[in-house]
């Protein structure tokens, strides 16, 4: 643990944004900060859950794991982001594992704050519940993707998507952090690391993106939306 969460912090999880000055000191007084090194686990499928939380700086990777040990993310998380909101209210185990990408700083957001703020304040409560509106549209989009999209668009949606939040323009192109391995991706997107590795190979030599050691150069974005 590295102490209690700021004002800030409070302030970034988007289900609080309604609380006066008092009422998020008072709150982040209860809300334990923690550090996660790249690769880590933040929280283990299965297990007993705490509560939800907010990445405070960082990217991590939500998945879960088949029997047969094969990995499937269902969703990247950056900073300001929430994650794990699931459990508080079915009081089932964790869902699903956590992983850190990068280094991590994430608060702890316990449920029994969360129970006391919903009871206390509406607007938190309905707050909540548009985030699982929403989640559930992702999921349902996500099974539509891997059920009827070929390999290649799916790969495509995910740059294309990665280039519109993350990506920088540059004389070359966009250029997006290269922060996921191939192996990441092809669990991103339901398939095995070299399906993805001949897949990006095919759009190099297509002129549509370049990979780097550490970065990712889009250097035709309409090209690439075109295969999504």
């Amino acid at each position: 643990m590295s102490g209690h969460a700021t004002r800030e912090d409070v302030r970034a999880i988007r289900h609080l944004t309604s609380l006066n000055d008092a009422e998020v000191d008072a709150v982040a007084a209860h809300l334990p900060v923690f550090s996660a090194e790249p690769r880590s686990l933040i929280i283990i499928e299965g297990e007993p859950a705490r509560g939800f939380y907010l990445l405070r700086s960082g990217r991590a990777r939500i998945f879960r794991t088949g029997p047969d040990g094969r990995e499937q993310s269902l969703r990247i998380v950056a900073q300001g982001d929430t994650f794990s909101e699931v459990p508080v209210f079915d009081l089932g185990p964790n869902p699903a594992s956590v992983e850190a990408l990068t280094a991590c700083e994430v608060v702890l957001v316990p449920t029994r704050i969360v129970k006391a703020l919903m009871a206390d304040h509406e607007d938190v409560a309905l707050s909540i519940l548009g985030m699982f509106a929403r989640r559930l549209r992702s999921f349902t989009e996500l099974i539509e993707q891997l059920s009827l999209q070929t390999v290649e668009a799916r790969i495509a949606r995910y740059m294309f998507q990665l280039a519109r939040e993350e990506g920088v323009q540059s004389p070359e192109g966009v250029v997006v952090p290269r922060e996921v391995t191939q192996q990441d991706l092809a669990s991103i997107v339901g398939t095995v690391r070299e399906v993805v590795s001949r897949t990006l190979k095919a759009m190099e030599a297509d002129g549509i993106l370049q990979v780097r050691r550490k970065e990712i150069v889009i250097l035709d974005l309409p090209g690439l939306r075109e295969r999504l």
